[in-house]
C-alpha cells in the first residue's frame, strides 16, 4: 500500500461536503490550478467537491472542467491547448477581422463625446443658476455600452466553451458559482446554472445567459477592461424590477472565490447556497516584494492597490484558520503558488520550486510548455504534499 492509499480509504467513506475555490491570476491560475485539480482528481477526491468558487482565470478552467463531458485526461488536453493559443492574440484577431472591432470603437468614441458634452453641459448649468446653494446636480447615467474590448473577449471565450450556456453545464461536475464584482452596488455578483444574483437586487433568472458572459464578467480586469453593461429583470422579495448592473472582475471583490462558502453566511439576501465542512482554497499569486519608493503617481496608486488586495486575501485566509479552529469548518487545505517550498513537510525530491515558477504575469497571454509544465507540476506537488501532512487522518 503506496503512501496515499491510506487516505483514498479514509476519503472514500467521507460524506462530509467539501468545495474548491479557485483563485483569479490570469493564464498562471489556469495552469496552476489544472495542477491542483490534477493531484485531486488521483486521489479520488476531485469526485467529491460538491461546489467549485471560481473567479477571473480560475473561472476559465472550471468552466472549462465543468462544461467537458469527457475524461479527466482529455480535459487536461484541451486546457493545455487552451493555455497554448491563450485568448489575447485569438481577440486581437477578432477585433480587426469581424464587425466586433467596428462595433467596439464606435462605442467607444460614443461614450466619450457623451461624457465631453456631459460635462459641459453640467458646467454651463452650474454657471446659470449660481446663487442657489444646496442645489444638488445629478451626474447622468452613460448610455449602455453594448461593445467594447470586453465583448470581444467574451466572444473568444464563447468559442473557448463551444457557446456552452450555464443552464447546459455538465450535470455530473460540481455546482459551479463564478464570481464578479458589481461596480453600481459595490457588491458581489454571482453566476450560477440557475440564476444570477446579487443581494442588492435580488436574483436574476440564468435561462440562455453563456458560460462566457459569467467568465468575461469575472475576468474583465478593470484597468485593461471597460465593465460589462447591461439591464436585467431581478426578483426580490416576489417583486419583480429591472436593474442596470456594470460587472468587472471578481478579484476586485474577492480573489479568492470563498466568500460564499463561508459556513457563518446567514444573511437573508444572499444567494442559498450548501454548507461544507471542508474547503481546499487554492491560489495562484505571489507574495509581496519589496520594491523601488513609490514616489510618482502611477507606482504609488500602483503600490496601494497592492497593499490593499494582498490584505483583503490574507484576511481570507486567516479566516479559514478562525473557523476551523472555532469548529466551524472540519479542516482545509491552501494549496498556494508563492508559498515558501521550506513549509512543505513532504515536499518530493523533485519539486519544482518556488523560484522557477516566480514571476510569471497575471496575463491570457498564450503559455509555452516550459511554463505549463512548470506551474501545472508545482499545482499537483504542493496539493499532494499538503494531503499527506493535513489531511491524512480525514
Amino acid at each position: 500500500m503506496n503512501k496515499y492509499e491510506t487516505f483514498l480509504l479514509s476519503a472514500g467513506g467521507s460524506s462530509d461536503k467539501l468545495a474548491l475555490a479557485l483563485s483569479g491570476g490570469g493564464s498562471r491560475a489556469m495552469a496552476f490550478h489544472l495542477g491542483c485539480l490534477r493531484a485531486l482528481h488521483n486521489l479520488g477526491l476531485l469526485d467529491q467537491v460538491s461546489t467549485i468558487t471560481a473567479v477571473s482565470g480560475g473561472s476559465v478552467l472550471a468552466g472549462l472542467y465543468c462544461s467537458h463531458e469527457g475524461t479527466f485526461d482529455s480535459f487536461e488536453e484541451r486546457v493545455k491547448e487552451v493555455l497554448r493559443r491563450g485568448f489575447i492574440r485569438p481577440a486581437l484577431e477578432r477585433a480587426v477581422t469581424s464587425t466586433d472591432g467596428l462595433k467596439a470603437a464606435g462605442y467607444a468614441f460614443a461614450f466619450m463625446l457623451e461624457r465631453a458634452v456631459a460635462l459641459i453641459a453640467r458646467q454651463v448649468l452650474k454657471i446659470l443658476r449660481l446663487g442657489r446653494p444646496g442645489e444638488h446636480w445629478p451626474n447622468c447615467a452613460p448610455f449602455l455600452r453594448k461593445a467594447s474590448r470586453t465583448t470581444i473577449l467574451r466572444n473568444v471565450f464563447s468559442e473557448t466553451f463551444k457557446h456552452c450556456k450555464l443552464e447546459d453545464l455538465n450535470d455530473e461536475r460540481p455546482a459551479l458559482i463564478v464570481v464578479a464584482c458589481e461596480l453600481r452596488s459595490k457588491a458581489a455578483f454571482y453566476f450560477t446554472k440557475e440564476r444570477l444574483h446579487c443581494w442588492r437586487y435580488g436574483s436574476a433568472s440564468a435561462s440562455g445567459v453563456e458560460l462566457a458572459d459569467a467568465v468575461v464578467a469575472s475576468a474583465a480586469y478593470p484597468a485593461a477592461l471597460p465593465a460589462l453593461d447591461q439591464i436585467l429583470i431581478f426578483n426580490k422579495d416576489g417583486e419583480e424590477k429591472p436593474h442596470r448592473i456594470t460587472l468587472t472582475d471578481g478579484g476586485v471583490y474577492d480573489n479568492l472565490g470563498l466568500a460564499p462558502l463561508w459556513p457563518d453566511r446567514e444573511f437573508p439576501d444572499s444567494m442559498p447556497i450548501e454548507k461544507h465542512e471542508w474547503i481546499i482554497a487554492c491560489r495562484a499569486g505571489y507574495g509581496l516584494e519589496v520594491a523601488e519608493p513609490a514616489s510618482m503617481w502611477m507606482p504609488r496608486m500602483e503600490a496601494a492597490f497592492e497593499s490593499v488586495f494582498a490584505r483583503a486575501q490574507n484576511f481570507a485566509t486567516k479566516r479559514l484558520f478562525d473557523l476551523k479552529a472555532s469548529g466551524m469548518l472540519k479542516g482545509f487545505l491552501l494549496p498556494y503558488l508563492g508559498q515558501k517550498d521550506s513549509s512543505l513537510k513532504f515536499a518530493p525530491d523533485d519539486l519544482v520550486s518556488g523560484e522557477l515558477t516566480a514571476g510569471y504575469p497575471t496575463s491570457f497571454s498564450k503559455m509555452n510548455d516550459v511554463w505549463i509544465e512548470r506551474l501545472v507540476t508545482r499545482g499537483e506537488q504542493i496539493v499532494l504534499a499538503q494531503v499527506e501532512e493535513h489531511w491524512s487522518s480525514r
